[in-house]
């Protein structure tokens, strides 16, 4: 009984400490209230953002007050920041949701529609077996091409269905290779450059993996990767690199 006391005294003292000035045995303690949603300014913005939607469309939407655990207001605690790791950068929780950052999708985004893609046995097949001489001069061009053919153009077909600049803007193709004097004749548009990219420790054991290949950075349109499963930017990529290396 003793140990239980002293516990429960010890719990009252906690109680008295961290809120101070209230009467910890009152049954109308303010001991948590916090202001429910309205504490959070994002949730501030999230109603305010439903009564609109529901203004235009004339269909309830998000109404937490009322519809929380039957009306229980949310938060019978404090709504608490949560700090970026290593950042020092504090935000709210729903910032972190993937639906409301717009960061976590791009991350997302360009992960899914990336891929590498070796050019040295490509250029040794021209050389050794169809005996044609491979170049800066005809890797740039290829380069050219390439750039016109994977957002969704057409090179050897005719006049084809095509793709909008507009809406595939964001896709692009770049090489990389560990050999400077190889990188110093490619167009610096279509060039990632490894010293410039990374600090000057890990760009030195970088070229020294890639060496002398070169490689290509595909970043095939999000609109494709996001309406199309995950092996479609593996066939869409393949199949412009196949018709660029015709053209060019």
């Amino acid at each position: 009984m003793a140990k239980i006391e002293r516990t429960q005294k010890l719990f009252l003292k906690s109680l008295k400490e961290k809120f101070r000035g209230q009467d910890v045995e009152s049954e109308t303690a303010e001991f948590y209230k916090f202001g429910g949603v309205r504490q959070s300014p994002r949730k501030m913005e999230f109603m305010k953002a439903s009564r609109a939607i529901e203004m235009d469309r004339g269909l309830a939407m998000y109404d937490p007050e009322r519809c929380h655990l039957g009306g229980i207001p949310m938060g019978q605690r404090q709504l608490m920041t949560y700090e970026v790791s290593g950042t020092g950068v504090f935000v709210e929780g729903d910032d972190l949701h993937f639906v409301n950052n717009s960061a976590m999708q791009q991350f997302w985004d360009d992960i899914r529609r990336t891929v590498i893609v070796g050019m040295d046995l490509a250029h040794q097949t021209l050389q050794k077996r169809l005996g044609k001489e491979v170049t800066p001069e005809t890797i740039n061009e290829y380069l050219h091409i390439l750039n016109h053919a994977m957002p969704g153009a057409a090179v050897v077909q005719e006049h084809m269905v095509e793709t909008h600049p507009g809406l595939v803007d964001d896709c692009y193709v770049k090489v990389f290779t560990g050999d400077d004097d190889v990188a110093d004749d490619i167009e610096p548009q279509f060039l990632l450059d490894i010293e410039k990219l990374f600090p000057a420790k890990q760009a030195e054991e970088l070229k020294a993996e890639v060496g002398k290949g070169m490689y290509q950075a595909i970043h095939i349109p999000t609109a494709v990767s996001r309406t199309c499963d995950g092996g479609t930017t593996s066939r869409w990529s393949a199949m412009q690199i196949g018709m660029s290396f015709i053209a060019a």
